[in-house]
């Protein structure tokens, strides 16, 4: 019986467990060692810690993915795609217009805090069984470049969820710091011209960021809610949002309306 050698220093790919894998790293941008692992889980992906593990050193030490260090914040081990990975990505058919092996720059290390962020808001949602989709901003993005019905604002997440016993979709921001007047301008047009999501959800790092939030976006006529991520992230669903200054607070999910 013969036996298929590989070249000394190359890797075999799995199409069933290092794509997925890669695909999550860069889809998230960043994502840290615990989130990877438990997405994958969450996904029915992957099982055994050690065997996971052992194939994110291997995807790193063939140099798909980049492991980075001390720039978390959280003391914690954080993955990003390498263009080698995005090679990999593209010759199983895993394309995306933003993020490719021949886009100029990789995603700042600045982006760190954000994604993590944006990966626990999504796990908090998966973990309760909410969650039927997560579309991440470079799906959003990559969609916007090539649909002929693109939605209005590269959103951070286009979310699908279950609202009791019916599926519903909404527009996710996460914000971390203030913008100019000038960008508030730029965003309200932006949103006003939104025909294809509704409500959109604004969650923040603070809540005077989201008081701000609701001062300066809440007069479109767009539903819009705004709340803390870590408010957001312990009652999901039903998390109390501002939607407008004068008016009282009011569960996140009564604004999930209609089925998609």
């Amino acid at each position: 019986m013969s036996v298929m050698r590989y070249a000394k220093g190359t890797t075999l790919i799995s199409e069933t467990r290092d794509i997925p894998l890669l695909v999550e790293v860069r889809n998230s941008k960043f994502i840290s060692h615990a989130q990877l692992f438990e997405l994958l889980r969450l996904a029915s992906l992957e099982y055994c810690r050690e065997a996971f593990t052992w194939r994110v050193r291997r995807l790193v030490a063939h140099d798909y993915l980049s492991r980075l260090e001390g720039n978390s914040g959280r003391g914690v081990i954080v993955y990003r795609i390498t263009r080698g990975g995005l090679i990999q990505l593209e010759n199983f058919c895993q394309f995306a217009m933003v993020l490719n092996s021949e886009t100029r720059h990789l995603p700042h290390p600045s982006l760190i805090p954000h994604s993590l962020e944006l990966n626990d808001i999504r796990l908090a949602l998966a973990r309760k069984n909410l969650l039927l989709a997560w579309k991440s901003d470079i799906e959003v993005q990559s969609h916007n470049i090539i649909s002929m019905s693109p939605v209005a604002k590269d959103y951070d997440a286009i979310v699908d969820v279950w609202n009791q016993d019916q599926a519903a979709r909404f527009g996710l921001e996460y914000e971390r710091s203030i913008k100019s007047a000038q960008r508030y301008e730029r965003i309200r047009k932006r949103l006003e011209s939104e025909d294809v999501l509704n409500p959109i959800l604004y969650l923040t790092s603070a809540e005077e960021l989201a008081l701000h939030l609701a001062d300066q976006l809440s007069s479109i006529s767009k539903r819009l809610a705004f709340a803390t991520a870590k408010a957001f992230r312990e009652s999901l669903l039903d998390a109390m949002v501002i939607t407008n200054l004068d008016e009282p607070r009011a569960p996140f999910r009564s604004l999930l309306g209609g089925v998609f």
